[in-house]
């Protein structure tokens, strides 16, 4: 820690006209994979940031991860330790964190994922040369409970492509977005936080209904960890319900104007959900996530239940 102490007070004396970054980062029972997390955002290349930790009751030695980190950077890091859990999902403790946050821009992070060292400095160089762009994200690498890449999930890059996307995929890496924290000159950016789960898709979606810009990386800027206790792997057929929901709102409430070969997808997508058993449903989630690939639905056509079971094989901690 003090090597990393050392390093962000040379970077900070660089970087002291840069605009500040507040990233946020929701915590619950992530102690396991925590230490990397926090030290992926320590190690940036971009030293003007405030790292805010919202703790959500977790059971686990999350908090005494946490406090050690904070006992070392009280000036990088703060932490809101809840003691009731929200039970409302990150998306409300990250609305916790942006109360607090005092930033230009606000970047997500997860707290079992690892931030690339040039994350926060190619996004904040992205947003300041586009002010007119509102959401940047990125690509990612997929890696399991071990560290090691297994897989990379790629987004769209233009406004364009991630419009005409987002009735059939969320094209959106959520733990790599980087917003500004200001949606307009007297209103802050918060998530709308209305479903289970899949308030970020609601909530980007309605954003860039509204005309608001969003853009994408071509770098791979983040490690995207799955290891089978992920969110993502939980009441997956409720979340893709919600999903459904969250498109039909946003057609028939937001003006959003699909094409025909969305129009298609999704109703192939509806009638799959209704037919097949939760495990198959799983999968097509999955598939929707850019966590598996068509290549492989193909491939793997008849043996796809397997193939689920090896990509969710980490939960085995």
């Amino acid at each position: 820690m003090k090597k990393i102490k050392n390093q962000i007070l040379k970077r900070v004396q660089d970087d002291k006209r840069s605009p500040l970054v507040s990233v946020i980062m929701p915590v619950f029972n992530a102690g396991h994979y925590l230490v990397p997390a926090i030290e992926s955002i320590l190690n940036q290349s971009y030293s003007n940031f405030e790292l805010i930790i919202v703790n959500d009751a977790s059971t686990d030695d999350s908090l005494m991860v946490i406090n050690s980190y904070h006992k070392q950077f009280p000036k990088k890091i703060k932490v809101i330790s809840l003691n009731n859990n929200l039970n409302k999902g990150g998306d409300s403790c990250a609305n916790l964190a942006i109360e607090q946050a005092k930033g230009k821009y606000i970047a997500k992070m997860d707290a079992d994922d690892i931030a690339h060292p040039d994350r926060i400095k190619l996004q904040v160089e992205y947003l300041e040369k586009h002010p007119k762009t509102f959401l940047v994200g990125s690509q990612a690498y997929v890696i399991d409970k071990n560290g090691d890449i297994i897989g990379d999930k790629t987004e769209p890059l233009s406004h364009k492509e991630i419009y005409n996307s987002y009735l059939t995929f969320h094209p959106i890496i959520h733990p790599t977005a980087m917003v500004r924290r200001n949606l307009s000159k007297n209103k802050l950016f918060k998530y709308k936080v209305k479903y289970s789960a899949n308030n970020d898709y609601f909530t980007f979606f309605s954003l860039i209904c509204k005309g608001y810009k969003f853009a994408n990386l071509n770098e791979r800027l983040l490690y995207y960890r799955i290891h089978g206790k992920n969110d993502t792997f939980v009441h997956i057929k409720e979340k893709y319900l919600n999903t459904l929901k969250i498109r039909l709102l946003m057609i028939t409430k937001y003006g959003y104007r699909p094409t025909l070969k969305q129009i298609i997808i999704g109703i192939t997508q509806t009638i799959i959900l209704t037919i097949l058993p939760e495990r198959f449903t799983a999968y097509l989630y999955l598939l929707t996530k850019g966590i598996i690939k068509k290549e492989e639905v193909v491939k793997n056509l008849l043996n796809f239940p397997k193939l689920l079971l090896l990509k969710a094989q980490n939960a085995q901690v």
